[in-house]
């Protein structure tokens, strides 16, 4: 089960990183075994301890994923010298030195040929189908005992939040060869929006289960909810690529009647994937009627994501599934019209219904294994969760500046806690609740101000989505309800792609979605769907699942 983070572990590591920033970090070097393989030797001349600095400095050379754009920096500063770089130079003895840098749309090609060329940084960011080339390469530092000799205990708090699972997928034969820069798959959780003035207009209450829900998209369709005298409103609002959009999209529909598209469930002893079971085929059949209704779009086959945000915001729709921050994307209608009112809820689940959420790591840190140091990129990454959400953290130095800068993109490795936004929304609420904001850090004061301004009625300002996510009852309050009620049905597979996921998985998720359309279009529900689930298994989904479950046989 993923951990809290304790007031108690926070509290020790506060300590800690002030006695080693004094200089007695020695004395306080975590206790682990012999390093092995190549590390033994860097081990023996490396600073001690989490945060121990090394005299005189080292140099340890990285790349760098600047992201879509251009990262801004304050006049002076660049990716080669900011805040973070001199941060490190001064606290750990660091020198970074990026090999190279380049956007997101070129970096996975450039890792490629960095990997089959030889050409390895001494850190570098990849994900699980460049780890397992690079393992096979032999291009990996053993990074076992060097995790465990240096990682502090908040950023130990953090890399196992998922009871081990990331560490597992980052293991081959047995050894550490890459630290997973863990995220939370709960953040991908979905939530129920509606639309609570319609609600109000037709005299009906938030549904609870699936036969209330069906009944506020019937009355949503057909009891003139925006009061115009047209028949020019639907239930349900979905987009076209059905899953994987997060917004309007259709997981949490599934997820409501027990399905879930997409992700490897448990099926007895062996994993089965959750797009071919039978709680999808419930599911199709009812949408299948909802659309013959009349309560979803006709036209949806054809409209993205954006087109549906247009239709949501002038009004056509009362229901939508999708991630937590839907109101942002609507907000400017809430601008508009104060009078419309959105609320996230709970999917109104039937009895085997649970909320799905992926695998949360997708990105690793690999160690060189000619690096010198490689108990460094242990040490940028210690201080890096300290300083931007540890005990000790400056938010404002170094997260996000009150200029608008966002030094949280600039280190060469990143990770955040994965219950942050959701201790965030209760530190808010709590804030809120006591009017009394004296124990949130800048980023929690920051939502908690900016929710103030939308309950007293400020939506010119556009905080109302804010509200809507970190506030009393806000989306994310709801996705940690799912969490404490064991409503989460997690990804099972998160081993390397198999050699048939690889090559096919792609195509097989296409035919999901074509077969899928077509039933909620109207085709032969029986026919339709025990032809998609032989065709599925002849096209390699068959192959897939043997696969996937040899894996599964290993990590019993």
């Amino acid at each position: 089960m993923y951990r809290k983070i304790s007031g108690l572990t926070s509290a020790f590591t506060a300590v800690l990183f002030l006695l080693l920033f004094l200089g007695t970090s020695g004395s306080l070097a975590a206790a682990g075994g012999s390093q092995g393989g190549s590390s033994s030797q860097a081990a023996s001349t490396a600073a001690p301890g989490p945060f121990g600095k090394y005299t005189p400095a080292i140099e340890v050379t990285a790349v760098k994923n600047l992201g879509a754009g251009n990262l801004l920096f304050p006049p002076g500063d660049s990716i080669d010298n900011n805040v973070w770089t001199r941060y490190y130079e001064e606290v750990l003895g660091v020198k970074l030195k990026y090999t190279w840098t380049t956007n997101e749309q070129q970096y996975a090609q450039k890792v490629n040929i960095s990997i089959t060329s030889n050409d390895i940084p001494d850190i570098m960011v990849v994900n699980n189908v460049q780890l397992k080339m690079m393992y096979e390469n032999g291009q990996l530092m053993d990074m076992t005992n060097v995790l465990s000799q240096y990682i502090a205990p908040f950023t130990r708090e953090i890399v196992y939040q998922d009871n081990g699972d990331a560490i597992k997928s980052a293991t081959f034969d047995g050894k550490l060869y890459a630290i997973p820069l863990t995220g939370f798959g709960l953040g991908n959780a979905m939530v129920l929006w509606v639309r609570t003035d319609w609600l109000t207009k037709l005299g009906l209450s938030i549904p609870k289960t699936a036969e209330e829900f069906l009944a506020v998209a019937d009355a949503f369709t057909n009891r003139d909810p925006d009061g115009n005298g047209r028949k020019d409103t639907y239930g349900l609002a979905i987009y076209k690529d059905l899953f994987d959009g997060g917004f309007a999209c259709l997981e949490g529909f599934f997820n409501m009647y027990g399905a879930y598209p997409h992700i490897w469930v448990p099926n007895g002893s062996n994993l089965e994937y959750g797009s071919v079971q039978p709680a999808a085929k419930t599911a199709l059949g009812t949408l299948q009627d909802m659309f013959r209704r009349g309560l979803i779009d006709p036209e949806f086959g054809v409209k993205d994501a954006p087109k549906v945000a247009e239709d949501v915001m002038s009004g056509r729709f009362g229901l939508m599934f999708g991630q937590f921050w839907n109101a942002a994307w609507i907000n400017s209608a809430k601008v508009a019209n104060p009078t419309m009112e959105w609320v996230p809820v709970s999917i109104p689940f039937t009895a085997s219904g649970k909320t799905q959420i992926p695998f949360g790591t997708t990105t690793y840190a690999a160690i060189s294994a000619k690096s010198k140091n490689p108990e460094a990129a242990v040490k940028l990454l210690n201080l890096q969760l300290e300083k931007s959400y540890g005990a000790t953290a400056e938010s404002t130095r170094f997260n996000i500046t009150p200029e608008g800068f966002g030094p949280f993109a600039y280190p060469p490795l990143y990770m955040e806690p994965g219950m942050k936004n959701f201790d965030a929304a209760t530190a808010v609420t709590d804030a809120i609740n006591r009017k009394d904001p004296s124990k949130l850090n800048d980023e929690q004061l920051n939502y908690y101000e900016m929710s103030l301004k939308s309950l007293a009625g400020d939506h010119d300002n556009n905080n109302w989505h804010q509200l809507k996510m970190f506030g009393p009852a806000g989306s994310l309050t709801v996705m940690r309800g799912y969490w404490d009620s064991n409503k989460v049905q997690a990804d099972q597979f998160f081993g390397v792609p198999t050699p048939t996921m690889t090559e096919k998985l792609s195509t097989l998720n296409k035919q999901v979605l074509t077969d899928y359309t077509n039933i909620i279009l109207g085709a032969s529900l029986d026919t339709s769907w025990d032809s998609f689930v032989r065709n599925f298994g002849t096209l390699g989904g068959t192959q897939m699942t043997s696969e996937v479950n040899e894996w599964y046989k290993t990590q019993r």
